[in-house]
């Protein structure tokens, strides 16, 4: 059914024009050579390389991604979410490098709720519960934005998905729904001023291991 309004999507290039210094993330959703250039292309016309990242789910769309633009920030791919994981529980992560420099993932949470994979085995309940045991792990979040990699979780929706998010270290969340995001930041922001500054902890004895 019409809405009787029309709706004008814009082009890339009328984006990086409208927002210069805005950090912009771009998925490749086709395994497409000339689409791949034209926004390499674009990307560098306007000289904004670091603050545009790739994104694809694909780990040989992400390659040709690099390849025409190995200066572009780029996301872990899925296959490379689960090295991800596989490292930090085997407690081998902080030797290895990481060339990523965002991760860009589900909540696990709002599978069969908001978010309904195509694939049946991604909505058995176990298998949600089991992701969500372990993804949505702050220590693991901490050590990322320690290294310099930012975390974002999508798509969320609701005040309780928002808070759960952040309380886990999140940077940031992808949402439909903009105006209320935002309207919970600046209510955690007003709780916050209304608290007062947090109290410093006391350093750590030495000797003693620090747990978040």
């Amino acid at each position: 059914m019409s809405s009787g309004h029309d709706r004008q999507i814009p082009l890339l290039e009328e984006v990086f024009q409208r927002f210069p210094e805005k950090p912009i993330n771009i998925e490749i959703k086709r395994d497409c050579d000339e689409l791949i250039k034209k926004v390499s292309d674009l990307v560098k016309k306007y000289r904004r390389t670091e603050r545009t990242i790739w994104a694809s789910t694909s780990d040989p769309v992400m390659k040709k991604c690099r390849k025409e633009n190995p200066d572009m920030p780029f996301m872990f791919t899925p296959r490379r979410g689960i090295i991800l994981l596989i490292l930090y529980y085997t407690g081998l992560l902080p030797f290895v490098p990481l060339p990523e420099a965002v991760v860009e993932t589900y909540m696990p949470s709002i599978i069969n709720r908001t978010y309904f994979p195509h694939n049946a085995l991604m909505r058995n309940r176990f298998l949600v519960r089991l992701q969500d045991k372990l993804m949505m792990r702050k220590g693991l979040f901490q050590h990322l934005q320690a290294r310099g990699i930012q975390v974002y979780l999508w798509v969320l929706n609701q005040e309780s998905d928002f808070q759960r998010a952040f309380d886990c270290g999140a940077t940031g969340v992808m949402t439909d729904y903009p105006s209320k995001l935002h309207r919970f930041i600046q209510k955690c922001e007003g709780e916050q001023r209304a608290r007062g500054p947090e109290p410093q902890e006391p350093a750590a004895e030495e000797g003693q291991q620090h747990r978040c």
